[in-house]
């Protein structure tokens, strides 16, 4: 059954979730020292990553877990609780949930399953603790969660041991995997992350709770949500739109076909909203809706690290030019423009490249060694006020390509100079270093983003902070990501001009 995008009058109760994402105490209730169960996972998590605040592994049979002293029962813990992790099965649950209220637990993380998303009888069950806990006023997150991550509390509470980097992005993710999947990519590729909640079933808090709280978090400059339902559409739609004027909200909604709805009922238990009105109401609340989820990550990157454009047009630099003719392409099909360069840029340029280069729109840099022009090339468009944005394509990644040809001629020509060799190495990392500090410096001068792309794959991450510095490099591996993510952006500088 269908449902139109309305507001739910059921829920209107806010809850201050200060406690959730900053507790200075935590409980892991069904905390276990058995390898691969959620207490263990969850418990060795947290302990691991180095949470400063008092833990209390709650089991009835066991007296020492991760070297804690474990309690029987939450009201033995003879110490303040502000946040209770709860791992034990489904039915346990709501006594649980009285004990807790009953010892003053200001929240609860909820990881059991077995509730909305599996029958009648679980969403009774679901109900129940809802009631319980809205009566107690003490908020959970969940149920059929993965947990949390806090960095700036230094709290890594999921199953999976990820610990991303402190930054400006909150992911809010309905499905754990998938959230727990961009976390690690997102650790990988130097995306530095302000809160991840698993919301799981939404039962009791949902986005407009966790989008309200965020709102007001110094840390959050950017929200990512991966969403398979909509509750309280209306609320949903009017909290986005007003944060969005602050704070880029952007989504992936699970189950816009027949076949994904059906597994969005059976994952969370969530209500199939009709694809049509939920992108029109996106629309209307200038949300940057995505299909599929490395697009998160990709605008992650980018509205995190990068100025926001102030326009459409673009100027391309590119080390070679079939790279400049597909991202010209590209742009041409998302929006983007690409106006042709004054005769006083060309003139520039001119004096670093040969006679034959093509003195246009992408600017084709024919291979060039020369270390300058490439700087050269950026700044000139971004000092031109006919363009908004630059794309990059090729300077970062040569580094990997030295790297094996030195690997090679170390392989075949026992003659040549180790020395030399080393020197040659070390000149293009200290060079691709020193690229990506000027880019950035270019960044806070002129306040227009470069979106690079690498020529070859890095280790170095898709963000590459430079100390110090508002912005960091940001280097793509495909034009059609820089393209897509730039076109974003801009379509999010709209959003805020037509405010």
């Amino acid at each position: 059954m269908k449902e139109k995008l309305k507001n739910d009058s059921s829920k209107s109760i806010s809850y201050n979730l200060e406690s959730l994402f900053n507790p200075q105490s935590v409980a892991i209730i069904g905390a276990s020292s058995s390898f691969g169960k959620w207490g263990q996972m969850v418990l060795s998590n947290i302990i691991g990553g180095g949470f400063k605040g008092k833990i209390f592994p709650i089991n009835p049979k066991e007296k020492v877990i991760c070297g804690l002293k474990a309690y029987m029962d939450i009201n033995d813990v003879p110490y303040d609780v502000d946040l209770a992790f709860i791992t034990t099965p489904a039915s346990t649950v709501p006594e649980i949930l009285e004990s807790c209220a009953d010892k003053g637990v200001k929240g609860i993380v909820l990881i059991t399953s077995g509730f909305s998303e599996t029958d009648e009888a679980g969403k009774e069950l679901e109900n129940n603790i809802v009631s319980i806990c809205r009566e107690r006023n003490v908020p959970f997150i969940g149920p059929n969660t993965m947990g949390i991550i806090s960095p700036y509390s230094d709290l890594f509470a999921t199953g999976t041991h990820t610990r991303p980097k402190k930054g400006t992005v909150a992911f809010v993710s309905q499905s754990g995997n998938l959230g727990n999947q961009l976390i690690y990519w997102a650790e990988q590729q130097g995306i530095g992350i302000s809160l991840f909640v698993g919301s799981g079933n939404n039962a009791m808090l949902n986005c407009v709770d966790y989008l309200e709280y965020l709102e007001y978090d110094e840390h959050t400059k950017i929200i990512i949500l991966y969403i398979e339902s909509v509750q309280e559409g209306r609320k949903f739609l009017e909290t986005a739109s007003s944060l969005n004027k602050k704070k880029p909200v952007i989504v992936l909604k699970g189950g816009h076909t027949k076949a994904g709805a059906a597994a969005a009922a059976s994952h969370t238990g969530a209500m199939s909203v009709e694809t049509s009105i939920m992108e029109a109401g996106f629309r209307q609340a200038g949300i940057l809706s995505v299909k599929v989820p490395s697009e998160l990550l990709d605008l992650s990157a980018g509205f995190s690290s990068l100025p926001v454009p102030k326009g459409n047009r673009v100027g391309i630099v590119t080390l070679g030019g079939g790279w400049g003719v597909v991202t010209s392409d590209e742009c041409n099909e998302k929006g983007l423009v690409l106006p042709e360069i004054p005769g006083n840029i060309i003139k520039k340029i001119s004096t670093y490249l040969p006679p034959f280069w093509s003195k246009r729109n992408p600017v084709d840099l024919v291979g060039t060694r020369d270390l300058e022009i490439p700087i050269v090339a950026v700044e000139e468009l971004l000092r031109w006020e006919g363009i908004d944005a630059v794309i990059s394509l090729g300077i970062v990644g040569r580094l990997e390509l030295v790297r094996s040809l030195v690997r090679s001629t170390r392989r075949v020509d026992p003659s040549m100079s180790a020395a030399f060799l080393d020197k040659m190495e070390e000149f293009s990392l200290r060079y691709e270093e020193e690229y990506i500090v000027s880019i950035v410096d270019l960044m806070e001068k002129y306040e227009k983003p470069v979106v690079g792309v690498s020529l070859t794959s890095t280790t170095e991450g898709t963000v590459r902070p430079v100390p110090g510095k508002k912005y960091s490099g940001v280097f793509y591996q495909t034009p059609e990501t820089a393209v897509n993510v730039l076109s974003k952006m801009v379509a999010y500088w709209g959003f805020i001009k037509s405010i």
